[in-house]
């Protein structure tokens, strides 16, 4: 046990403790962009606490194995950086990391640590081109207080060194009036000064973006947008918090309401497997998206879609109606999309190259969708390529004489709204899984009556078909939470599954047979609300940091020269009439009265802090304070119950074993006694073991 109250830090352990700080946040600042891969991520914090543990026992030992591990590691990295198999910006992080590790190993001498120094800058840059979110801001700034920390006690120390020589110089490098918490506060200060000034530059100074330095991030696929649905699973469906879609609409709902009720479409799984679904056709190049009938478009929603890179699969999600046109064309850029949107015969769209970045695209939708009414009458003759969709596999005969119960003879229409209506009222919402059943679809609707959304959409299709209409399962999102950035954010628990039928002169039109109370998923809890306002910083990190660029910086300059010419006015009054006059003046009384009283009450404030002081208790006697109530503490986990009012001599009558911390406390405290750390420390030990003692005595007996 370490008794509170310790000595500052001496100018070395300063140094070195501030030098750690500096690399730890460099390598923060690369390990936020999940690219370094677990094992790198993992290595660093081992070799630090090796470093400080033992590296002082290996440090100068066994050179030519740190130069072979490096050498080796360097060639390992250069060759997968020519293969294609690592990107550069990556292999020079791991490196850079590798080189930091070693040097923490091998820190002893002022040079060792600005080579320290200059290799956490290295990692540094590496971090804000692998990832420079708002993850990294942080990191970022914690490096430039630790590292300004860093550099000034390491020019202090050189200069020391220099002046003074070694022998001279080891009195002032021991001492411990130098670190000082206002020599680490002033400094913290002026970095954070300095940081301030590099803000107004990168505002104000006109910007510059160069084009073809984005990097293209490891792509890995997403579960969800697959191209198949398995109902053999089992467990339960859990929500997933994470943010996918950013989403903002326009024109925009109306209402403003906090939850969005609208499908995000994703694509098509038309072939039954006997235990999910599958998709069908492979993608070709969309010159155009075709139009689902005569006439333009009268009810158009555009949507300015962010999906999330983690999320991305290649899939364009489109909003509920039926896809005009897809841009993936940056607002204000002339450069040319390196997307390139596909079609596949179901209709889904894809685009590619997929590298895992973000990907922002606009998607206009018709929204004038039939309602039933319009939807009757159109008869079943259906052509010759929906065959994938009317295909009946095999069923249980229970299925098609609940399909004819609802549907036969009816008009197909009326047919799909009533098996539509019965699925949703009639069976229940469930997140457990049915794992591995004969036919997971009659399990549901005759032996277990619940399930989840992908149950309900794949029973009305199969129902469906096995009357003659053709429909098809649809995967996707489904709602949409709107945040305080301004979007609506479609989360990885809003997956969700629905049907899509075909009517002759139609098209295909959506029907969603899932309870409307079960679609997407209800996150409410802490983890989900702070996701979501994380996702919300870093928007507005992106915005006003990584993509500022020209553009944003002369609206930003138009929109303060807006507000203050509108202030002007506002102070002046309409032509700068006498009764405008008069509220500058009252306002500018106010606000020199104001300041007057604050300086007062800071005066006054000072003057009692200074009375108080006069009063304060000397490190002798805090420490004293501290060793009482860590004996009290102690004596009441043994089972002695202790009043607050009890005196240190009642309390060592009570139990002898006190007896001594008693008296130093009552020396130190009012009879200005000394009390050194190592003392207090020592009575703590012996009451410690004699509480055991007599712990033991008392179960014995």
């Amino acid at each position: 046990m370490r008794f509170p109250g310790a000595r500052r830090p001496t100018l070395l352990q300063a140094q070195r403790w501030a030098g750690t700080l500096t690399a730890i946040f460099a390598f923060v600042a690369c390990a936020v962009s999940g690219e370094m891969g677990a094992v790198m991520v993992t290595l660093f914090p081992l070799a630090l606490a090796g470093a400080s543990l033992g590296g002082a026992r290996f440090r100068g030992r066994a050179q030519w194995a740190w130069t072979a591990l490096l050498g080796g590691a360097l060639l390992i990295f250069a060759a997968q950086v020519l293969a294609g198999h690592l990107d550069v910006v990556l292999a020079a992080a791991l490196f850079a990391e590798l080189l930091c590790i070693h040097r923490l190993w091998h820190r002893r001498s002022g040079r060792d640590e600005v080579i320290l120094l200059l290799l956490s800058l290295l990692l540094l840059c590496a971090g804000a081109a692998l990832a420079a979110e708002l993850a990294f801001g942080f990191a970022f700034l914690a490096f430039a207080v630790s590292g300004t920390w860093a550099l000034a006690l390491t020019h202090l120390r050189s200069a020391i060194e220099a002046g003074r020589g070694p022998a001279g110089s080891a009195a002032l490098l021991d001492s411990r009036r130098i670190a000082t918490p206002a020599l680490f506060a002033g400094l913290a200060a002026l970095a954070l000064a300095g940081i301030a000034g590099a803000a107004v530059v990168f505002f104000a100074f006109p910007r510059v973006t160069i084009g073809g330095l984005r990097r293209t991030s490891r792509h890995a696929p997403v579960a969800g947008l697959g191209d198949r649905v398995d109902l053999s699973q089992h467990g339960t469906v859990a929500d997933d918090p994470r943010v996918a879609l950013r989403v903002r609409l326009d024109p925009e709902p109306e209402g403003g309401p906090r939850d969005l009720a609208m499908h995000w479409r994703a694509r098509t799984l038309s072939h039954w497997t006997g235990q999910g679904w599958r998709s069908q056709g492979a993608a070709i190049p969309a010159m155009r998206l075709p139009q689902r009938g005569p006439g333009r478009p009268s009810a158009v929603l555009g949507a300015d879609i962010e999906i999330v890179g983690s999320f991305a699969d290649g899939v364009v999600l489109t909003p509920e109606g039926w896809p005009v046109s897809v841009d993936f064309r940056r607002p204000g850029s002339p450069r040319p999309p390196a997307q390139r949107l596909y079609r596949n015969g179901a209709g889904d769209l894809f685009y590619q190259p997929v590298d895992g970045n973000d990907l922002r695209y606009f998607v206009a939708v018709d929204r004038d969708e039939p309602d039933l009414q319009a939807l009757r009458g159109r008869g079943g003759q259906y052509p010759p390529w929906l065959a994938p969709d009317l295909e009946v596999p095999a069923l249980d005969a229970r299925v098609q004489a609940l399909a004819q119960r609802l549907g036969g003879g009816k008009d197909p229409a009326d047919a799909v709204a009533a098996i539509e209506r019965w699925l949703g009222t009639a069976l229940r919402y469930t997140r457990e899984l049915p794992g591995e059943v004969a036919d997971p679809v009659a399990d549901f609707l005759f032996v277990r009556r619940a399930g989840h959304c992908e149950l309900f959409s794949s029973a009305m299709v199969l129902m469906l078909r096995s009357l003659g209409i053709p429909a098809r399962n649809v995967t996707g999102y489904f709602g949409g939470r709107r945040t305080g950035a301004g979007y609506y954010a479609v989360r990885a628990g809003d997956a969700h599954s629905w049907v899509e039928v075909y009517f002759p002169g139609a098209g295909f039109v959506r029907f969603d047979p899932t309870p409307a109370s079960a679609r997407g998923s209800a996150q409410e809890g802490l983890r989900a609300r702070a996701v979501l306002l994380w996702d919300g910083l870093q928007q507005r990190w992106r915005a006003f940091i990584v993509e500022y660029d020209l553009i944003t910086q002369a609206r930003a300059m138009r929109r303060i020269a807006q507000l203050v010419d509108e202030t002007g006015r506002r102070l002046a009054g309409k032509g700068n009439a006498p009764g405008g006059r008069a509220r500058v003046t009252a306002m500018v009384l106010a606000v020199v009265l104001i300041g007057a009283g604050v300086i007062v009450l800071l005066r006054r404030w000072g003057g009692r802090r200074q009375r108080r002081g006069s009063f304060a208790l000397t490190a002798d006697q805090e420490r004293a304070v501290r060793l009482w109530r860590v004996a009290r503490t102690m004596l009441r986990r043994s089972g002695m119950e202790t009043a607050p009012a009890t005196t240190p001599r009642e309390l060592a009558r009570r139990m002898p074993a006190a007896g001594e911390v008693a008296v130093l406390y009552s020396d130190a405290r009012w009879g200005f006694s000394p009390l050194s750390a190592s003392t207090a420390r020592a009575a703590l030990k012996r009451l410690r073991a004699a509480l055991r003692e007599q712990v033991a005595t008392d179960r014995a007996a």
